[in-house]
């Protein structure tokens, strides 16, 4: 079964590539908040996230389904922790992070489960089908989770605004296909909040303002000509609308590591 290439692919396509991706480019900036603010230091910290970068596509060739698996759990701590970091609560930490990155992955594949399944084949291979089955599991916890959620929200107000954000997704996740949905969330809800908070920490702590400027120019030039660089290779051997999404999923999948690593585990220990 072959996928188009329609308008609202291409929408999609352009917001994850030219607004989403790129918000990984104030990792440079990061680092030297965290301590990487020396050449040399800063020259290892690229060479660790290069090689993880490269470790991640690599390993991705070789076990497809498993890597798309774990791409699947990061993506639900790195969403989730987002997400709970903006409500400034010390409180129900694992609880909101859960709630928030199963709703994201799960809410959109439960309403675009055969779409979704058919992105992917696309980055895996057919046996992905063989785990469609057991799906009602994630669906069940995330439900749970959601009802949690709400209970909580009877005592933390912070809470309460987060009940009707995660209503709304999901009411996006219901009218819009499984690409848009992903794009609205990524660029509008996640990105924006993962901004905020670090932008304003990086200018608060970082003097030399001409470094942030120049480190995230150059990563977001990087990661935009690097990534039509890609499709213009893949596009010899797979369609379009095939290279375009295994750009940009697998190149999330080999960013998420690295950010994730920087960002919620070395970043929010010092920023919270």
């Amino acid at each position: 079964m072959m996928a188009d290439l329609t308008i609202l692919n291409i929408i999609s396509f352009l917001l994850i590539f030219f607004i989403g991706l790129p918000h990984g480019s104030f990792d440079g900036a990061v680092a030297a908040l965290v301590g990487f603010d020396k050449k040399i230091q800063f020259i290892q910290f690229l060479f660790y996230y290069i090689v993880l970068f490269l470790f991640v596509i690599l390993f991705w060739l070789y076990f497809p389904i498993f890597s798309l698996t774990i791409f699947i759990m990061m993506t639900i701590i790195h969403f989730g922790l987002c997400d709970w970091t903006n409500f400034r609560i010390n409180k129900y930490k694992y609880s909101v992070s859960f709630t928030y990155g199963m709703t994201i992955i799960f809410g959109i594949i439960f309403f675009n489960e055969s779409q979704s399944f058919l992105i992917f084949e696309y980055l895996t291979n057919d046996k992905i089908y063989l785990i469609q089955k057991y799906f009602f599991i994630p669906y069940f916890l995330t439900l749970m989770s959601i009802m949690y959620f709400i209970y909580l929200s009877i005592f933390e107000n912070k809470l309460r605004r987060g009940v009707i954000e995660i209503l709304f997704l999901l009411l996006i996740f219901y009218f819009f296909d499984p690409l848009l949905s992903f794009a609205i969330y990524f660029c509008f809800f996640h990105t924006y909040k993962h901004l905020k908070h670090l932008i304003k920490n990086i200018y608060s702590n970082l003097t030399n303002k001409k470094f942030i400027i120049y480190s995230t120019s150059v990563f977001t030039a990087i990661s935009w000509f690097g990534g039509l660089g890609i499709i213009y290779y893949l596009v010899q051997n797979f369609s379009l609308y095939e290279s375009i999404l295994k750009v940009i999923f697998i190149g999330l999948a080999a960013l998420t590591l690295p950010h994730m690593l920087l960002v919620d585990v070395v970043y929010r220990r010092r920023f919270k």
